[in-house]
């Protein structure tokens, strides 16, 4: 298996370690803003995390995307 950095290339297909962050957050009840300060990060860069995992799990809403991840066994 080839690797670029840190991550494969097989790795960079499934969810990131910042997605699965974000949706534990969300499933705890945090809001953006919570989420932003509990991992040292801009609410628009949480934002931009689950807009794109909307993208890649086909979804449009953060519970979706959790039972997405779950139904596929990336969560």
């Amino acid at each position: 298996m080839r690797s670029t950095g840190s991550y494969s290339l097989e790795a960079a297909r499934g969810l990131t370690p910042r997605m699965v962050d974000v949706m534990r957050a969300a499933e705890r009840g945090s809001s953006v803003d919570r989420t932003a300060d509990e991992l040292g990060v801009s609410a628009s860069t949480v934002k931009a995390v689950r807009a794109a995992l909307y993208s890649r799990l086909g979804v449009a809403t953060i519970t979706a995307a959790i039972a997405e991840a779950r139904r596929r066994g990336e969560y």
